[in-house]
Parts: C-alpha cells; sequence; structure tokens
C-alpha cells in the first residue's frame, strides 16, 4: 500500500508522470459510486453519496464496502482526488460524531 502504482493501459503508449494514474482513480471511483451497481445511491441533490440501504442483496457487498475503503485511502495517500463526495451524515458517521435531523 505505501508503494506509487504505476499504471498502463492496455494498447496505449503512454509515460505514466500522474496523468495515468489521475485518469485511472477517476475510471475507478466512476464505477464504484455507478448507481447501477447498488452499493452506494446519489443523494437527493446528486451530487453526494452515501451507503444503499438495499446493498444487502449482492452478498459480497461488505467485501466491496472494503475494497472501496482501501483504494480510497490509497488514492490519497497517493494525493489523488476522487470525483465522488459522501452526504454529511455518512462523514459524521465514519467519524463517530452524533448525527442530528439537521445532517438529513
Amino acid at each position: 500500500m505505501r508503494n506509487r502504482v504505476k499504471i498502463d493501459f492496455e494498447g496505449e503508449e503512454g509515460e505514466d508522470v500522474g496523468g495515468l494514474t489521475r485518469e485511472w482513480y477517476q475510471l475507478l471511483s466512476t464505477e464504484i459510486f455507478n448507481p447501477n451497481y447498488g452499493l452506494f445511491r446519489p443523494s437527493s441533490t446528486g451530487t453526494t453519496y452515501q451507503p444503499s440501504s438495499t446493498s444487502y442483496v449482492n452478498s459480497e457487498h461488505l467485501n466491496y464496502f472494503k475494497f472501496i475503503g482501501r483504494i480510497m485511502g490509497k488514492a490519497l495517500l497517493d494525493g489523488f482526488m476522487l470525483d465522488a463526495y459522501f452526504t454529511p451524515a455518512f462523514y459524521k458517521h465514519i467519524l463517530k460524531i452524533p448525527i442530528t435531523y439537521l445532517d438529513m
């Protein structure tokens, strides 16, 4: 996890000076937050995401959430931002800060 990720797209020549890795993280985040997978759903504004209450339909959903957490952590370690934001209530839940009705 501490080493840099080196990305080579199949069939594309290119020197990875950050652009390929940034594109890879962007493509990966697009797929992670794809509502068709049922793991996350967009909020009412459509600009933030929260875990879907129906993610349990996929028997491996907890493993997927663990993988997503690791990918997000790796992106932060590598200095890349993902194109997705969570709802304030979910951030508070992650940080174990009490959630109020104003967060909903």
